[in-house]
């Protein structure tokens, strides 16, 4: 049975004012374009090519993604890909990936931005939006994680997983 969850975003926009509503977060990621219910009812259907970013957040607020806070001030404590994507429009914004690939989705990328908090959650950015990413840094979990596999006997003595040995 399908979830009824709606959570709160923010759709920012190259060149047009970001439009506030609710998304259904299990399938607003259509073919073409995100669908959204803005705050006054209307449905909207909003093409990649146009969005910028998507915030999640649980409060109102001022849409503030891309003015303030923006870029972390130093090492995040948050495991994960520390990247930086420069935008179409030559704006940047910093965020912690997953370290698991197959969390990625094929059309664009979920990342916790830098201040998050109620009003920045978490941040869907579009590929058809970016124009560079910057990896920064590794935060956390690869050597534990390698610890632990070594551990368990998962690693071979040169540091390669065994699945990798011939």
């Amino acid at each position: 049975m399908a979830s009824s969850t709606v959570k709160r975003v923010v759709v920012y926009r190259f060149d047009r004012q970001p439009l506030e509503g609710v998304i259904n977060p299990s399938a607003y990621l259509l073919d073409n374009h995100l669908e959204l219910i803005t705050l006054q009812g209307n449905l909207q259907m909003v093409p990649y090519v146009e969005i910028k970013a998507v915030c999640f957040v649980s409060e109102a607020g001022e849409a503030d993604l891309f003015t303030e806070h923006n870029l972390f001030e130093r090492r995040p404590k948050v495991p994960g890909l520390w990247t930086r994507f420069t935008f179409r429009d030559g704006d940047r914004l910093d965020g912690i990936l997953s370290h698991n690939l197959l969390d990625w989705p094929e059309r664009g990328y979920s990342i916790t931005p830098a201040g998050s908090g109620a009003k920045r959650q978490r941040v869907f950015v579009p590929r058809t939006a970016v124009v560079s990413t910057e990896l920064r840094g590794v935060v956390g979990g690869s050597l534990m994680g390698l610890a632990q596999r070594e551990k368990k006997g998962a690693v071979s003595a040169g540091g390669q997983l065994s699945m990798f040995d011939s």
